[in-house]
């Protein structure tokens, strides 16, 4: 009892050996004497004895025993020899069993290219086009014979009898649908180069749009080497020129007008005057309403390419918009001819209204409303029909929906667990790269969900190296010094990025966050515009922003890792579209998980149609490959020695990641971002793409991620991590944020980010899932990206944890 008194009034005395072996007094009593003895040792553990306190237990090595040493040295040897508190599994074990046909490669068929020119004897002047035209192509841009769509659609828009009518195009990816609208517009504008009084001031007489920027700069490129055609024939010199004939000026001027750009500059180009321009909808939208040195009242062509993917982009509302600017400029324009206020010199056949070409791939109902509200007495063309022009109205409700790929491209498929998704990838790019050594210049696009992946994936192949010295885990204070030669010079500035496991191969990326110029750049690398990179091999990682009408040469094949998460099997057939354009031929893979296994057969369906009789769309399928073949084509090796070297491959990109903390958010932030992106797969496909389907664990794998699926899934820093703040006396308590929305509202503004998903927001807006408090959007209880119904994701991630 006196002991217990002395432990309690007198701190600074150590408790004795006695006093803890002590029974006497009550039983309250020794229980505070213990909690004051344990709030005292605590702070000074290194200072107690072996008697004082009870020794923490550890595994004991075979064949050791625990030697009596001194307290220090035992608290050393057991924080030393502490097993890690990571582990690193095992790429080939706890995979789920996958029932895969045995590999069937496609049988090589030698059916003629569905989108390949014409080997008649048809050409360019015998459909109907100015010679200078003609000449062009076939001397200058090598272009002898036209393309099925080509022959249907130039005669059907330039014949006399059909300049009333509006023209609905529909046609297969990479069967040269730009040419087929860009020459009838020259041919049309070409004959007023004689007129004496027509020069660039004459105003903008033609406008493409473009969903966007980087098909808006290739049609720009594309109609900036049409308007470089000589003005007279290549046979006829000035001396022996006709004096009757007629003496052609160079007026016409394209143009460029796409968001990112300099507003001033564009301004500039629009007061001399642009008589063709090619613009993305909202920069051509903002120059109607905002520019009025914009002269768009002559204005006889209107072109809407891709108008599919227009509305899927949410275009709708800022078409309707060009359209009334359109015809609001049009009547300002006739009214000041006809009040005598106008100063232009010469006439104009103001009786012509103006054209409208319509170019999808498909004739989905948006597509249609599009159209009725845009055309006037349309026609519709298709390659395919043996009479060209038809009523839009016969054949919108008796055309199916399926859109077919080209028929010489071989598709085929893997199926592949989570675990080894990216070393999937790596080994198939490295068999396709091998197969093209011969050929130079091949070109690879890989697909993937979204922009924050599409960054990691980058960052990783060009970080990432083989050598354990230079991946190694550091501490973060090493990490930040800078020593090393490749972390010193951070990669986001730069264009393209290299990989040791891809050698001499040039990596760039692509998708709608990047800086405008970064684009372009990106663009003009992969597609070998200038001649030190037309002979070198690239590999372009993108969304789906570079699915659709990008004619890209030499590309080889097309990796849709991800498989497309909006458009079903029409964003597919976009996608692998990239490749065997123009008759050649071409590869498209498709990365497929084990719960996505259902999705061939769907796909298949889509694209043979429902009641499709031809024996073609009988024949279009998905060809099977192992995943176990790919990896040992990929890493090489005999027998499972690929099983080896696999994993040292993986094992580098994860000491990649623990390197620095910018690598491993950058990856947490790319597994989070892919969630998202995977969760919002239309309700149709739910049954095929679930994140309940999913091993989280086995996912973040993929993502060279070794932690579990619940401690990547918070991208903030804790609420602890940080210093406490100061609460405001102005503001009563029911009124101050808790740390949990705080702490919400903060990783929802960093995993936010990019125009996809502001979009993305948007559509969730509209369906009334989202609140908004004091001018932020908070979520509501549910995944603010999960359209379809559905558990909240960080709820999901907790759960299979």
């Amino acid at each position: 009892m006196d002991d217990d008194l002395v432990l309690n009034i007198a701190p600074d005395i150590g408790p004795s050996k006695h006093s803890t072996s002590s029974k006497g007094g009550r039983w309250t009593e020794r229980l505070k004497a213990k909690r004051v003895e344990k709030r005292k040792a605590k702070p000074q553990s290194s200072k107690q004895t072996s008697d004082d306190v009870r020794p923490a237990k550890r595994p004991r090595l075979s064949g050791e025993s625990l030697p009596k040493t001194k307290p220090n040295d035992a608290v050393e040897q057991t924080v030393v020899k502490r097993p890690p508190t990571q582990i690193i599994s095992s790429l080939f074990s706890y995979n789920p069993k996958i029932d895969s046909p045995v590999d069937s490669p496609a049988p090589k068929s030698f059916k003629r290219p569905s989108n390949a020119p014409l080997n008649d004897s048809s050409s360019f002047s015998g459909l109907g086009l100015d010679q200078l035209i003609s000449s062009h192509l076939t001397n200058k841009m090598n272009i002898t014979t036209p393309t099925a769509i080509q022959r249907a659609v130039i005669p059907a828009v330039t014949s006399s009898e059909s300049t009333a009518r509006d023209v609905f195009i529909q046609s297969q990816t990479g069967s040269g649908k730009t040419l087929s609208f860009l020459l009838p517009i020259i041919h049309d504008l070409l004959p007023l180069s004689s007129l004496s009084y027509i020069d660039r001031t004459i105003g903008t007489l033609a406008i493409i749009i473009a969903p966007t920027r980087e098909l808006a700069k290739q049609i720009s490129d594309v109609l900036e080497a049409l308007l470089q055609l000589r003005l007279r024939s290549e046979d006829e010199s000035p001396d022996d020129q006709d004096a009757s004939a007629p003496r052609l000026t160079r007026w016409l001027v394209s143009g460029l007008l796409t968001g990112g750009g300099t507003r001033s500059h564009e301004k500039a180009r629009l007061r001399k005057g642009l008589p063709i321009i090619v613009a993305t909808p909202g920069r051509l939208l903002d120059h109607l309403q905002n520019t009025s040195s914009f002269n768009v009242g002559k204005c006889r062509w209107l072109v809407l390419d891709e108008a599919d993917r227009l509305m899927e982009l949410g275009f709708e509302e800022t078409i309707t918009g060009i359209l009334q600017g359109l015809d609001g400029r049009r009547n300002l324009a006739l009214q000041a001819v006809e009040a005598g206020k106008s100063m232009e010199v010469g006439g104009w056949d103001w009786e012509r209204r103006r054209r409208t070409l319509l170019c999808s791939a498909t004739i989905r109902e948006d597509v249609q409303k599009l159209a009725g509200k845009a055309l006037s007495n349309p026609m519709m063309v298709k390659a395919t029909e043996a009479e060209p022009t038809k009523e839009l109205t016969e054949t919108a409700h008796t055309e199916s929906d399926k859109f077919t790929p080209p028929s010489q491209l071989s598709q085929k498929y893997v199926l592949v667990p989570l675990k080894l998704r990216l070393v999937a990838l790596i080994a198939l790019l490295r068999n396709l790269i091998s197969q093209s050594q011969a050929r130079r210049g091949t070109k690879i696009i890989v697909f993937l969900s979204c922009t924050d992946s599409v960054d990691f994936h980058w960052s990783l192949l060009g970080g990432a190296s083989m050598g354990s010295e230079n991946n190694e885990p550091a501490d973060e204070t090493n990490s930040e010094d800078g020593d090393s030669e490749p972390e010193s010079q951070p990669i986001h500035d730069q264009v393209d990025v290299k990989s040791p496991l891809l050698p001499d191969i040039s990596i760039f990326r692509l998708h709608g966050s990047l800086p405008t110029p970064t684009r372009l750049a990106s663009l003009r690398g992969f597609a070998g515009s200038n001649k030190s990179t037309v002979s070198s091999s690239a590999v372009l990682l993108c969304t789906s922003v570079a699915s659709r009408g990008l004619d890209l040469p030499l590309v080889r094949a097309v990796v849709q890792y991800d498989l497309p998460t909006e458009g079903g099997a029409t964003e597919y057939v976009h996608r692998v579209g990239r490749t065997a354009r123009a008759g050649k031929g071409g590869e498209a893979w498709s990365i497929v998980s084990p719960s996505e296994t259902e999705w061939v057969k769907w796909v298949e369906g889509k694209m043979r149609g429902d009641n499709a009789s031809d024996n073609e769309n009988h024949n279009i399928s998905l060809s099977s490959v192992s995943v176990e073949s790919v990896l040992r084509d990929g890493f090489g090796g005999k027998g499972s020695e690929y099983e080896g070297r696999a994993t040292e491959v993986q094992l580098s990109f994860e000491r990649w990641v623990l390197r620095k903390k910018d690598n491993a958010s950058l990856a947490r932030k790319a597994y989070l971002s892919h969630m998202r992106a995977y969760a919002t797969h239309p309700t149709s496909e739910k049954h095929i793409f679930h994140v309940r389907h999913l091993h989280l664990g086995h996912l973040a794998k993929s993502f060279a991620l070794r932690d579990a699926p619940k401690a990547v899934s918070s991208g903030a820093p804790s609420h602890k991590d940080k210093p406490p703040q100061k609460k405001s006396k102005s503001k009563p308590k029911s009124e101050e944020s808790s740390p949990s929305k705080k702490r919400s509202k903060r990783e929802w503004e960093a995993d936010h980010t990019g125009d996809a998903e502001q979009r993305m927001q948007k559509v969730v807006r509209a369906q009334g899932r989202l609140s908004k408090k004091g001018g932020i959007m908070m979520t509501s209880g549910v995944s603010e990206f999960q359209i379809a119904g559905g558990a909240a994701l960080e709820a999901l991630v907790g759960a299979r944890s």
